[in-house]
């Protein structure tokens, strides 16, 4: 293998990444330590590129000439792939999942064709290539992508729609200045899946606990994503009794963290957690159970689109052991009513 196949950076945080760009790999290295991170439900030392493929003429993305490596910025759990489009001369940001905990930046390739077709593109290996185009892309060329490239995710950005506020401005203080939720008039579905932490937080604002139920059947969800969702849905639960807006739905909340509890547990791939959770239920809510039930569906889908076979099996299982409690709990009520 020649020199040129391998390439060396050091991150502010103090990382070394030693890409192996013929495999389309990378190693990262703190303090002389290889890092390991989970990946399809394996924890590896060897870690895939990002591949992110912009489609359509009206992007601009910065990619060198004579490679198409980016070390792209991490945030949060998120990458943030800077891109500028049709006459704005602001960048934006698309931000998209990935569980690097502690990397700063996340080495990748990046391309972009003007058309709505890309040419020859290189073998992803154990990765995921993330498909940015916007509304003009024929509907035709939307199902040849997915055909073609069926674990890829596409991404279509709608200038019109899509969220202004930066990551940053999530973290604001509500004194005297505006908070992210409140510039954004709807959330689309993609939005959804492309940040459900933000997503929540939306969701929980304007008091929607019917969607609140739903952000866990758009994408493959993190632990530490479920994690932060519940954090928010504690800090209402507790400020409810002394908040005039927040008390008459004080039981709407309760469930709510019963439910995140269950999707926390059955994202673990732990059969004991689970067990656990069941245990702590004295009776099944049926707002609950039903759409614990509708996630662990949407997940194990994600799941077999990822080829991930143990986490599927894992969630087939699960979702046997809910629908039998399930059903059950509503023989045993019938049984009360006779």
């Amino acid at each position: 293998m020649r020199a040129d196949d391998y390439v060396e950076h050091y991150t502010p945080a103090g990382y070394l990444l030693r890409v192996n760009m013929r495999n389309g790999t990378f190693l990262a290295l703190r303090d002389g330590k290889l890092q390991s991170w989970w990946h399809a439900g394996i924890e590896a030392q060897i870690h895939p590129l990002l591949h992110v493929v912009f489609l359509g003429e009206k992007f601009r993305v910065q990619i060198r000439a004579d490679s198409p490596l980016i070390f792209f910025p991490m945030e949060s759990g998120f990458v943030k792939i800077p891109f500028e489009y049709g006459d704005e001369e602001t960048t934006r940001y698309m931000r998209i999942p990935q569980e690097y905990h502690g990397l700063d930046l996340l080495p990748g390739f990046a391309f972009h064709f003007a058309g709505y077709w890309p040419n020859v593109l290189p073998a992803v290996g154990d990765g995921r290539r993330y498909f940015i185009t916007d509304q003009g892309m024929p509907r035709q060329n939307i199902l040849r992508i997915k055909h073609k490239y069926p674990r890829s995710r596409l991404i279509v950005f709608k200038p019109e729609e899509f969220m202004k506020v930066r990551s940053e401005r999530e973290k604001v203080e509500e004194q005297g200045r505006s908070r992210a939720v409140d510039l954004v008039k709807d959330l689309p579905d993609e939005a959804i899946a492309q940040n459900p932490v933000f997503a929540a937080r939306y969701f929980l604002r304007l008091l929607d606990w019917r969607r609140m139920y739903t952000i866990p059947m758009f994408a493959r969800l993190k632990p530490s994503e479920v994690e932060m969702i519940l954090s928010f849905l504690e800090k209402m639960y507790k400020a409810a009794p002394m908040s005039g807006e927040l008390k008459p739905h004080t039981e709407d909340l309760a469930r709510l963290i019963n439910y995140y509890d269950g999707v926390a547990a059955i994202l673990s791939s732990d059969f004991n957690r689970v067990k656990m959770w069941q245990k702590k239920q004295q009776s099944y809510v049926r707002v609950v159970i039903a759409n614990l039930i509708a996630t662990c569906e949407f997940q194990r889908k994600f799941a077999l689109l990822e080829k991930n076979l143990a986490f599927a099996n894992f969630l087939r299982d699960i979702l046997q052991i809910l629908k039998a409690s399930a059903e059950k709990e509503k023989a045993e009520e019938i049984a009360k009513k006779a």
